[in-house]
C-alpha cells in the first residue's frame, strides 16, 4: 500500500472516524458522570450511612459514632416500646397517617371534581385555574402565616362568627381542633397544584370522543368516572401515591403554621421531629433508627398501592 493512501471507513478517513468516537464517547461519559455521582452519593452513601447510624451510639471519648456492640438494635427495642406506650410518639404516628387520608381522600377528590367543571369550560374558567393555583406559587412560610392570621385574634373568621352569634373556638391551641386546621391547610394549598396537573391531562382527552357519548345521553358524573377518569389514570394513580408518602415527607406545614418544631396540640409528624432533633449529636442514632423504622413499615403498602392502582385501568394512548 503506498504510504501517501489514508485508511478509510465508510468513505471516510480512519483517524476522523477515530476521533469522533472519542468525543462522542467523551459526550456520553460526561452526560452519565453526574446522574451517577449524584445516585452514588445522595442515595448509595446517604442511605448506607444512615442505616448504619441505626446501630451506633456517639462515644464521647471517642468523638464519633461508634458500632453498639453489646446491643446493636438497642435503638430499633427503644422505638418499637415507644411506639407500644409512650402517647406523645403514638400521637406523631396517628397525625402523620391522617395526611394520608386527607391528601388521598379529600384533596385528591376535590381537586379532581374542580378540575372536571374546568374542563368543561365554565364561564371565568381561567380566572379560577389562577386563583386555585395561586396558593402553589407562593412560598409556604408567607402563605402559612396568612392562613393563621385570618383564623387568629385579629383576622377575619373570628368576627365574622362573632357577628352571627357564634363564639370561636380556640384554632390554634386545641389538641381536638389544632391538627385539622393543619389538615384543611394542606388541602386549601395543595388544591391548585393538583387542579394544574389534571386539567392538564384532561385537555388531552381527544374532543372526538366526548362527542361521540353526547348522543349516548351521558350525563357528566358518569362522564367524569367512566370516560375522564380512566384516561387520566396515570396522574391521577401517581398523586396518589405521592400523597400517600406525604405519611413520611411532611413538615413544612405545622412548623410554619405551630411556628415550633415542637409539635404541639397534636401536630407533630414523624418528618417534624426529625427535623428538630437530627441537630442534637445525641439523638441522631435514635433518629435515624426512627426514620428507618417508619419507612420500612409504611413503604410496603405504598408499593402495593401502587401495584393496585396499575390494576383498575390500563393505559390509554391517545
Amino acid at each position: 500500500m503506498n504510504n501517501s493512501q489514508t485508511l478509510a471507513l465508510n468513505g471516510k478517513p480512519l483517524k476522523k472516524v477515530k476521533k469522533k468516537n472519542r468525543m462522542r464517547t467523551a459526550f456520553i461519559i460526561a452526560l452519565l458522570a453526574y446522574p451517577v455521582l449524584h445516585f452514588l452519593i445522595f442515595w448509595v452513601y446517604i442511605n448506607s450511612n444512615t442505616i448504619y447510624l441505626t446501630f451506633t451510639r456517639y462515644i464521647w471519648s471517642e468523638g464519633k459514632f461508634m458500632l453498639y456492640a453489646i446491643d446493636p438494635l438497642i435503638n430499633y427495642k427503644m422505638w418499637i416500646n415507644q411506639i407500644r406506650t409512650n402517647v406523645t410518639t403514638q400521637h406523631i404516628l396517628y397525625t402523620s397517617l391522617g395526611y394520608f387520608g386527607v391528601t388521598c381522600f379529600v384533596s385528591l377528590p376535590l381537586s379532581l371534581i374542580c378540575s372536571y367543571f374546568l374542563f368543561k369550560k365554565l364561564p371565568a374558567g381561567n380566572v379560577f385555574r389562577v386563583i386555585f393555583y395561586l396558593p402553589s406559587i407562593l412560598p409556604v412560610a408567607v402563605l402559612a402565616m396568612a392562613f393563621r392570621f385570618a383564623f387568629g385574634a385579629d383576622g377575619f373568621v373570628n368576627p365574622i362568627l362573632e357577628a352571627l352569634g357564634i363564639t370561636p373556638p380556640n384554632w390554634w391551641g386545641s389538641s381536638t381542633l389544632t391538627p385539622f386546621m393543619v389538615y384543611f391547610y394542606c388541602v386549601w394549598a395543595g388544591l391548585g397544584f393538583n387542579i394544574v396537573l389534571y386539567s392538564g391531562a384532561m385537555s388531552r382527552v381527544p374532543e372526538e370522543l366526548i362527542e361521540y357519548n353526547r348522543p349516548e345521553g351521558i350525563g357528566m358524573t358518569r362522564e367524569l368516572f367512566t370516560i375522564i377518569t380512566p384516561l387520566i389514570w396515570p396522574t391521577l394513580s401517581t398523586t396518589f401515591i405521592v400523597g400517600m408518602s406525604s405519611v413520611l415527607t411532611v413538615y413544612q406545614q405545622p412548623y410554619f403554621l405551630m411556628m415550633s418544631t415542637s409539635g404541639a396540640y397534636n401536630t407533630g409528624t414523624i418528618y417534624l421531629y426529625i427535623f428538630a432533633n437530627y441537630s442534637n449529636t445525641l439523638q441522631v442514632p435514635q433518629v435515624a433508627s426512627f426514620g428507618l423504622l417508619c419507612s420500612v413499615v409504611f413503604v410496603p403498602f405504598i408499593l402495593f398501592a401502587r401495584w393496585l392502582l396499575g390494576k383498575f385501568f390500563n393505559e390509554v394512548d391517545y
